[in-house]
């Protein structure tokens, strides 16, 4: 009996410590500008058409190599409908992740706070508590940001360090933030690494240093955003099987009958560029039932392919499709 007892209170112990759970979310939200000109920076695309008319706009687009680009750069009406539209179809698919949201979402190509406090705003009556953006480098402006249902503690963008052949480059740093849950510090990394036309050597850089960040603590953490490995980079290189020792990786958990998160066209081949890692032996756990890319009428098109925004039509978010997984704690 007095081993019946004893086994009775280590099962509902056990089961005390696996509900302490959290949902997560990596959204890139593929420019997310507000639309005013900011200075400094390169979103002369994200603009109204009306403000586009001038000659000095006209021959700073002409300049632009990409076709695609230099068309919206000159064409693209981005005016406060649009935006406003845009925020809604975000807070939507968020929504329709779980009941009221995931309680962190990260998101990627957020040009400032300005239009991250407007989409705080929408998600505000839905349990939302704090946000977070630092302002990075990149020539356009596009930083990494936090929506969050925790209050956020701590703050710091880390700079990746590139070996001497990329020294020239820079690209978006790691956003540490930190959130408690109960009295469990619990440390985030919001990713945006190097676009896949970039060598393959500033994303490995990208890893190495992320692996010195989470090496210098012995904390739980969670690294989740826009990775940029494709799914040939990934085979070719074995990128994310050899950090399985330290990791769990969301796609190799669970997402059993995903496809990925964003589809190339060109190749048409699809692609987990978006993941969501947590560490091995400190703590946490995927719920791996739960691991999946949120796909809905508004994010995309009838082949469940990411659609971005179109201003014409109202429809689309992002090229990108959000990844979603519940961690256990």
């Amino acid at each position: 009996m007095r081993n019946l007892l004893v086994l009775t209170v280590f099962i509902l112990s056990s089961v005390a410590v696996s509900d302490a759970a959290i949902t997560v979310m990596s959204y890139n939200v593929e420019n997310l500008f507000d639309s005013l000109d900011d200075p400094g920076k390169d979103d002369k695309a994200y603009l109204p058409y009306s403000l586009k008319q001038n000659e000095d706009h006209i021959e700073a687009c002409n300049k632009v190599r990409v076709k695609k680009w230099k068309n919206e750069c000159l064409y693209f009406d981005w005016t406060e409908s649009a935006k406003n539209k845009k925020l809604e179809n975000i807070k939507k698919v968020i929504l329709s992740s779980d009941k009221n949201g995931p309680d962190i979402i990260a998101f990627q190509e957020v040009e400032n706070i300005n239009i991250l406090s407007e989409l705080f705003e929408l998600l505000k009556p839905y349990g939302y508590v704090d946000f977070a953006l630092l302002e990075g480098n990149d020539y356009r402006g596009i930083d990494t940001a936090y929506i969050s249902k925790y209050k956020i503690h701590y703050k710091k963008l880390h700079k990746i360090k590139f070996s001497p052949e990329f020294k020239s480059k820079d690209t978006r740093p790691i956003f540490e933030a930190h959130i408690k849950i109960g009295k469990q510090l619990v440390r985030l990394y919001n990713i945006h690494f190097p676009a896949p036309y970039h060598p393959v050597g500033m994303r490995n850089d990208s890893f190495l240093s992320l692996e010195n960040l989470v090496k210098s603590h012995n904390d739980p953490f969670i690294a989740l955003g826009d990775f940029n490995v494709t799914s040939k980079e990934s085979k070719e290189h074995n990128t994310f099987y050899k950090l399985e020792e330290n990791w769990d990786i969301s796609n190799h958990e669970g997402c059993m009958d995903c496809k990925g998160t964003h589809y190339y066209w060109r190749d048409k081949n699809w692609s987990y560029l978006d993941k969501i890692m947590i560490s091995k032996n400190r703590g946490l756990k995927f719920n791996s039932s739960s691991i999946t890319t949120v796909i809905t009428e508004i994010n995309a098109n009838d082949d469940k392919i990411p659609e971005g925004f179109d201003t014409k039509t109202g429809h689309g978010v992002s090229d990108h499709l959000p990844i979603f997984a519940e961690i256990l704690l």
